[in-house]
């Protein structure tokens, strides 16, 4: 399951409902650009902004979009186990080759606690566990013990390892041996991530330009590094110009423009831009030939767009 995993945003209609088109359309593009696979109802797909029930009907949408064509990790962490190994049964069921889930939160549950979490959730499926380390947003922080423990257990595959600790990530790798996958989760050091042992990355980023890191991921296993610098300085122009903003409608609205949704509408309380934000990101936009390049075609009414 090595690649470049595409963190799915959840497309949403004007009233905050879940655009299902406006998905299919999306993952039609991320296909098109030769992801490896999608991580469905993470934090970038509003996962804590959804019912369980919508969760699980966007997980089987995402499946069913797929067709195959690429691996589908599931999102199925939440603060209580009980909630996360109903999702993840679901997820199972629904077909899904592997399930996720982000390190109980809210609670401060001790790594004795967090560590049962994860083997309730595996002993009520089969499939592969991805462990979703992200204390930027959790505020839990592992320990090495904790990451040998769990890459014991057979079923547990890997971690999403999204924090710019890369010497952590490399202690994992150097603890937990080659077959222990690692997925890089901050977009904007991938390209350190590759070198210091990531099987590949799942980001969020990748939603709107996915074709440049599924080129880094190629020339990262073939070991060309010295074209991975200027890669990574492509992807971190538009990063950083998306930090002024919120990631999640930022991505949303540059999607948007690049006519892959429909609408760039979030669900509350997440932000919505003012006329005049959505006029720095449209300039932004238009002058930027990497994302210029990954339009489907322009939204109706943007820059000087004819529909999608």
């Amino acid at each position: 399951m090595k690649g470049i995993y595409t963190a799915l945003l959840t497309p949403m209609d004007e009233r905050g409902e879940i655009d299902f088109e406006s998905l299919g359309a999306l993952i039609r593009h991320q296909l098109a650009h030769g992801v490896q696979g999608f991580y469905a109802g993470g934090s970038t797909g509003e996962a804590f902004l959804l019912t369980a029930k919508e969760r699980m009907e966007l997980l089987e949408a995402v499946i069913g979009y797929t067709a195959g064509k690429a691996k589908v990790i599931a999102h199925t962490g939440g603060i209580g186990t009980r909630e996360s190994v109903e999702l993840a049964r679901h997820a199972e069921k629904a077909g899904a080759d592997a399930v996720s889930a982000v390190v109980p939160f809210y609670y401060k549950p001790g790594i004795q606690e967090i560590r049962d979490h994860y083997r309730s959730i595996m002993s009520a499926v089969s499939v592969p566990m991805i462990v979703y380390h992200y204390p930027g947003a959790t505020g839990v922080s592992l320990t090495m013990d904790f990451y040998e423990s769990m890459a014991a257990d057979p079923q547990c595959m890997g971690v999403k390892f999204t924090s710019m600790n890369l010497f952590e990530m490399q202690q994992i790798r150097a603890r937990c041996g080659p077959g222990f996958l690692i997925m890089n989760g901050h977009d904007e050091v991938y390209a350190a991530g590759a070198l210091m042992g990531a099987d590949g990355a799942i980001g969020s980023t990748f939603n709107m330009m996915p074709s440049l890191f599924t080129d880094m991921f190629a020339r990262a296993e073939s070991g060309r590094w010295d074209a991975l610098p200027e890669l990574q300085t492509q992807a971190n122009e538009v990063i950083g110009h998306m930090l002024q903003f919120d990631v999640i409608p930022y991505e949303k609205y540059v999607l948007y423009l690049q006519g892959v949704l429909r609408t760039p509408t979030v669900r509350s309380p997440l932000k919505r831009f003012t006329g005049e934000e959505e006029a720095r990101i449209e300039s932004f936009y238009s002058g930027n030939p990497l994302l210029v390049r990954h339009a489907s075609q322009p939204a109706a009414g943007q820059i000087g767009g004819t529909g999608a």
